[in-house]
């Protein structure tokens, strides 16, 4: 049979190294000679011979060894090794060094016979090549060579066509990004497709401007007379006959000497320049591409051509045995927004990967500066590890920017003017000093400017992670810290409710309010109580009301504390208040008590609407009809009485609390009235989430009621409304999607109940609310006639709801009741009965897998 594989494409140049020249390696003919007579060698052990000699004193890993000699096919590393072991035979242990864990280089010099060419730089992101004592790169000979392995450039096609576009017109092109951003890869392809001359210079060894005009000069082949002032002149005059594409690389510690260059080159037709930096020149006519870290995945995508096609490859290169599986993507995904899309992030994450895996390179990152260090060997040093690439940045402000840049560590998540001014107000900067600050981190890269009239400011998670350790250095932590959950707070205490604009404000800065809250707790106990309680009220009907009503919840053992006993009394109040709401809303018992305690300290206070507030949580955190529920909404009845200028908002707040009576003493109709009323004072104040939640429990009534067919109609016409770009980010979802399934149900429209179940799930994902769409859900399979499947996910349900101190509304218990009845009728009450046990013990995935109908349970299932 004929050997099909794959083979290396054959080379031109006769190769001669080791001593005396004696070996000589002729790729065209596919053979060694050794002292002139041919070499007993093998096929494979030539094509590994050739691809080390391709690149003398290079290091190549065994992947890429792999791949080159051995393309298209899986082979194990034992060939590498003895396909090493017999070149050795025949030019002895010195001439291929073994690189341990890495793998091997060609140690011996070559001569191919032909004058030496410098190499284009090298293509790892941003890294440019190690500057010799005296930088003098001359013009690339060959197109695409590289002083170390070539990969493709990735996510930058659209980049590289508008770098393309800027080369092509007049003028210096200036392309600015942050540190390891990519900017040398994408210049070094730009040069690559380049059809005339082009001279790269590697700016990064110069210490002083004076050294940039004889640094070109070397690299141009030029001779200059006279001292360092003339030199310049010396320069253009010398390029005013020449063509060619100049590329200044890493010009931004010599930022004033590049731009007084490029403004003299600007009148020379044939000279196109362009210059890699973290800040632009700031002349006449330059063009200034701006280029972001790669686009991080999507939820929905793969690979794509972003930071996680880039983050894949690099880890394939490291190891040519990992593969993407589905179970790899989350993590691979979650790695590539940690790092920001910053290729050289990326890039040394990858290289932890065969020896951490994913998970281990994921945890490493609390300390990712001592995990990020394996940049290239042949990287200039400050690309050598990330740490060493953001203090090159650091080092090139100037002192004020540099204390603004740290002190902006302590946002997460970004900020705006507005909070970056608060913060740094008690260190004496004025509001025109933190915004020419800003401005400066941004031309320098350092700081990202959202989009909008009034955008927010962000540090990559990378360089906030160098900002607080450079602010920890200067002993500044602390007073940042405090400042920081001062600012917050200012802002969260703008808001009240119906306040559109500061609750939008307020949304935006959730991550800022979660490091606040975190950093009070243990040194500020009355910052964090009114940060707890104006986040879970800001937060309400949005994804983050779950976590800030557990920060408000973390905070109760500190409040019943002496401590907390110690803070004000409006205050604990406040707190107290806060977190019987947010207990209710959770169907805690314990919201009760929280509602008694908020009372007790509002009554001597004399704030009769705060007072008011209190009752409403405590009627609405009532279970069951008893007597408390009677003295409750009697006490809130006689309160509103006593208020005779009651404004609109108070007046729905108990319309609410008495609609939730109604509902515990299965008086709906009643319900449905006050829930009415709610809607109409709601359109009055303008309060679209409450419109929403009042209409949401609308629909639930009306399917109580017995009037399914409006209750589906209204339903549709609202999940119109809250889900209109399907982004299910509206905080009363998954309320709707329940009330509306119920209803669908009742109406015998199966197919339709259960087409809403992937919205069903994401929305209870979203918001953490999977237990409560339960009980629907064990009817929907009973309507499909699962009734075993029905049975544990009543078992499901009841032991979810149980865990957490939840008890089943009527309707809920009704809707229980006759699942139970229809399993027993089918199954027998002996196996419902122990299938509804069973499902006490299912986990929330394998409860959906069986809502979905992707776990098999036996008949009936």
């Amino acid at each position: 049979m004929p050997n099909t594989e794959p083979s290396l494409p054959a080379a031109s140049a006769t190769l001669r190294f080791g001593p005396s020249l004696r070996f000589e390696l002729q790729p065209a003919e596919h053979r060694l000679l050794v002292d002139g007579q041919p070499a007993a060698l093998g096929r494979r052990a030539l094509d590994l011979l050739i691809v080390l000699a391709e690149r003398p004193d290079h290091l190549l890993s065994k992947n890429e060894l792999l791949d080159r000699v051995w393309p298209g096919l899986v082979v194990e590393e034992a060939n590498l090794q003895m396909q090493i072991s017999n070149l050795r035979k025949v030019l002895g242990s010195e001439l291929i060094a073994t690189v341990p864990g890495r793998g091997y280089r060609f140690a011996a010099a070559v001569d191919d016979g032909a004058a030496p060419a410098a190499a284009a730089p090298s293509s790892a992101p941003s890294s440019a090549p190690a500057p010799a004592p005296a930088p003098a790169l001359t013009e690339p000979a060959t197109k695409g060579a590289s002083s170390r392995p070539h990969h493709r450039l990735i996510g930058r096609d659209s980049d590289l066509a508008q770098l393309e576009a800027l080369l092509s017109g007049e003028g210096c092109v200036t392309l600015v990004g942050s540190a390891g951003v990519g900017k040398t890869s994408l210049a070094r392809a730009a040069v690559a497709r380049w059809r005339g001359r082009s001279v790269w210079v590697d700016l990064a060894a110069l210490a002083q401007g004076r050294q940039v005009a004889a640094a070109l000069a070397r690299a141009l082949d030029l001779q200059l007379s006279g001292g360092d002032a003339d030199a310049p002149a010396q320069l253009v005059a010398a390029l005013r006959t020449q063509s060619l594409l100049l590329v200044l690389d890493n010009a931004e510690h010599l930022i004033d000497t590049c731009a007084e260059l490029a403004a003299l080159m600007r009148p020379l037709a044939g000279v196109q320049l362009l210059v890699t930096s973290q800040a632009p020149l700031a002349i006449a006519g330059e063009r200034v591409l701006r280029l972001q870290p790669l686009a991080l995945p999507d939820v929905d995508t793969h690979l794509g051509d972003g930071a996680l096609a880039l983050l894949v490859e690099r880890i394939v290169a490291a190891d040519h045995r990992f593969t993407v599986t589905p179970a790899a993507l989350p993590q691979l995904r979650a790695l590539c927004a940690q790092l920001d899309g910053l290729p050289l992030a990326l890039e040394m994450a990858a290289a932890r990967v065969p020896l951490l895996g994913l998970q281990g390179v994921h945890d490493a990152l609390a300390e990712r500066f001592a995990l990020l260090t394996r940049g290239h060997r042949d990287a200039a040093a400050r690309h050598r590890t990330l740490h060493n690439a953001l203090e090159w940045s650091y080092g090139l402000l100037g002192d004020d920017e540099q204390r603004l840049f740290r002190h902006l560590g302590v946002f997460a998540g970004g900020f705006t003017l507005e909070l970056a001014v608060a913060l740094m107000a008690d260190a004496g900067d004025a509001r025109w000093d933190v915004i020419d600050g800003l401005a400066a981190l941004a031309d320098r890269s350092l700081l990202v400017v959202g989009d909008g009239d009034l955008p927010r400011y962000q540090l990559l998670e990378s360089m906030r992670a160098f900002a607080l350790e450079q602010l920890a250095r200067a002993g500044e932590l602390a007073d940042a810290r405090r400042h920081h959950a001062a600012a917050v707070l200012g802002l969260f205490g703008r808001f009240a409710i119906g306040n559109a604009p500061v609750q939008a404000l307020c949304l935006a800065e959730m991550e800022n309010a979660r490091d606040a809250i975190a950093w009070a707790r243990d040194h500020d106990l009355g910052s964090a109580a009114q940060l707890c309680t104006q986040g879970t009220l800001v937060s309400t009907f949005s994804v983050w009301r779950h976590e800030a009503g557990n920060w408000l919840l973390a905070l109760a053992p500190l409040m019943e504390a002496p401590a907390g006993q110690a803070l004000p009394a409006p205050l604990q109040a406040a707190w107290w208040t806060e977190r019987a709401r947010t207990a209710s809303m959770r169907r805690d018992p314990d919201a009760r008590l929280a509602a008694r305690r908020a009372m007790a300290l509002w009554q001597p206070l004399q704030q009769p609407r705060q007072l008011l507030r209190a009752t409403l949580i405590w009627v609405r955190s009532i279970t069951a009809a008893d007597a408390e529920l009677a003295e409750a909404c009697a006490a809130l009845q006689a309160q509103a009485a006593a208020l005779p200028d009651l404004p609109p908002f108070e007046c729905l707040s108990v319309q609410g609390a008495l609609a939730r009576a109604a509902l515990m003493r299965g008086d709906l109709a009643t319900m449905l009235a006050c829930r009415e009323s709610e809607v109409v004072l709601a359109r009055q104040l303008g309060m679209q989430d409450t419109i929403d939640a009042a209409e949401s429990s609308i629909v639930n009534v009306l399917s109580g009621l017995g009037r399914h067919a409006e209750a589906v109609e209204r339903g549709w016409a609202l999940l119109a409304r809250l889900d209109f770009d399907g982004s299910g980010r509206n905080g009363n979802l998954p309320w709707t999607l329940g009330a509306l399934s119920s209803a669908l149900l009742a109406l015998g429209r199966v197919g339709e109940a259960k087409a809403l179940l992937p919205r069903q799930f994401a929305a209870a994902r979203r918001f953490a609310t999977l237990p409560l769409l339960m009980p629907v859900l064990s009817q929907l399979a009973a309507a499909e006639q699962r009734f075993a499947a029905a049975a544990l996910l009543q078992g499901y349900a009841r032991q979810s709801y149980e865990s957490r101190g939840l008890r089943f509304e009527h309707q809920e218990a009704a809707g229980l009741e006759r699942v139970l009845a229809a399993a027993s009728a089918a199954l027998g009450a002996g196996q419902a009965q122990a299938l509804v046990e069973q499902g006490r013990s299912l986990t929330d995935d394998a409860a959906e897998a069986l809502v979905m109908g992707d776990a098999h349970v036996g008949p009936g299932a």
